[in-house]
């Protein structure tokens, strides 16, 4: 949201915006999302997750040995070290008064990635989706056996899309 925000009110000054699993609906009860989903779950690496386990299945597709390593090296450090306090102010100021695309109709038309999980039970692809008229050099991706963490669960993939964008913004601002 906050990346879609920056991206319309300074657009004379951003090359480009990229989203993954980005948060359209700010409501969660009015997102469009897919029931709960895990598609693999190695039990052993459940079974020596420890105090990780409950935050690791919370929000993984893919509960494997792979995803718990970058979980546990990019995610957990900052879900333990995160103030609850400071966590319940933002989600209770979470929503723009007007979305960006609301309050600047005219489309987006630098180089834009948005990226999304099939899985994703937290914030969905459909509402990502519906902005996809907005965004004409956008490139929208919904990756099959993802979920909210999308980066994670298929990063090569996630990758490619990120570097291909950096290429066309590199290739615009020539």
């Amino acid at each position: 949201m906050i990346a879609r925000y920056v991206a319309h009110e300074l657009r004379d000054q951003v090359l480009g915006v990229a989203t993954l699993a980005g948060v359209v609906e700010a409501e969660p009860s009015a997102r469009n999302v897919p029931d709960r989903t895990v598609l693999v779950a190695d039990q052993a690496v459940l079974d020596n997750a420890g105090g990780a386990r409950d935050e690791f299945v919370a929000d993984h597709v893919l509960q494997t040995a792979e995803t718990f390593a970058a979980f546990t090296q990019y995610v957990l450090p900052g879900v333990r070290d995160s103030s609850q306090a400071l966590m319940d102010q933002i989600a209770a100021e979470y929503a723009f008064s007007v979305e960006p695309e609301v309050r600047h109709p005219l489309p987006f038309v630098a180089p834009s990635l948005h990226v999304f999980g099939r899985q994703d039970e937290v914030v969905g692809f459909e509402d990502g989706w519906a902005l996809r008229e907005h965004y004409p050099r956008g490139t929208f991706a919904v990756l099959d056996t993802a979920g909210h963490s999308v980066h994670l669960e298929r990063p090569d993939l996630t990758g490619a899309l990120l570097r291909d964008w950096l290429s066309r913004m590199d290739a615009q601002d020539r």
